[in-house]
C-alpha cells in the first residue's frame, strides 16, 4: 500500500497580511517629513514597527518603495454626475481638498522642492496625484458646457485651471485650513459666480 503524502508545516513566523500597508504609511510619513533626500528604509522600518530586512526583501530598492508609497495617495475620485454645476463642485472639490491636506500636502511640498533632484519620482506623483483631481475637474466643466451652463468666454480647462490652482495655492501657501469649511466653500462659490451661465444672467 502506498503512503499518503503529507504537507509539512511551513517554517517561520507566518507573514503578517498589515505589513506592507504599514510599511507603505510609513514611508508616506517619511517623505512627508524628510523627503526624497532624506528618505531611508531604515527610517520606515523604524516608524513601521518592522525588521529593516523585511522591507528590504520586498523593496530592493528604495526608489520602488516611494513610487508604491505615492500610489497610496492617489486620489479616488469619481464623476458625481449630480446634473449641475454647483451640485457637482459640491461634491467633488472636498475630496479634491482633502487630496491636498496633510500628509499629501506636504509630500507635494517636498515634491516641488527636489523636483529637479528625482524627476521621475516627482513627475509620477504629479501625473498620479493633482493631474488626476484636474482631469476630473475638468470633466465637470465639460458636462456643464454641454449643458450651456458654462459662460461662451470660459472654457472647460481655464475654469479647470482658476479653480485648481486656488486649491493649490491656498494648500501651499496658508496650509490645511485654507481649504476646509468655510474657506473651501468661498472658493467654490467665487469660481462659479465667474463660469455659471446662471450666476451671470442673475447678475445682468
Amino acid at each position: 500500500m502506498s503512503e499518503v503524502p503529507t504537507t509539512r508545516p511551513a517554517r517561520g513566523r507566518p507573514r503578517d497580511p498589515g505589513i506592507d500597508d504599514r510599511v507603505l504609511a510609513a514611508a508616506v510619513e517619511e517623505l512627508a517629513e524628510k523627503g526624497l533626500a532624506g528618505f531611508s528604509t531604515r527610517g520606515v522600518a523604524a516608524r513601521a514597527g518592522v525588521d529593516r530586512r523585511g522591507v528590504h526583501a520586498r523593496w530592493g530598492d528604495p526608489l520602488d518603495l516611494v513610487v508604491d508609497a505615492l500610489a497610496t495617495l492617489t486620489a479616488n475620485l469619481l464623476p458625481p454626475l449630480t446634473g449641475t454645476l454647483r451640485g457637482d463642485l459640491d461634491d467633488l472639490v472636498p475630496d479634491i481638498a482633502r487630496a491636498l491636506s496633510g500628509d499629501r500636502r506636504r509630500v507635494l511640498q517636498r515634491c516641488l522642492d527636489e523636483v529637479h533632484d528625482a524627476p521621475a519620482v516627482t513627475e509620477r506623483f504629479r501625473r498620479d496625484h493633482v493631474d488626476h483631481c484636474a482631469a476630473v475637474l475638468e470633466d465637470a466643466f465639460h458636462r456643464a458646457a454641454a449643458r450651456g451652463d458654462l459662460v461662451p468666454s470660459t472654457s472647460p480647462a481655464q475654469a479647470t485651471e482658476v479653480l485648481m490652482g486656488s486649491l493649490l495655492f491656498r494648500a501651499l501657501t496658508v496650509g490645511d485650513e485654507a481649504v476646509s469649511g468655510e474657506a473651501l466653500r468661498s472658493v467654490v462659490d467665487h469660481v462659479v459666480s465667474l463660469v455659471s451661465t446662471s450666476v451671470t444672467a442673475e447678475r445682468s
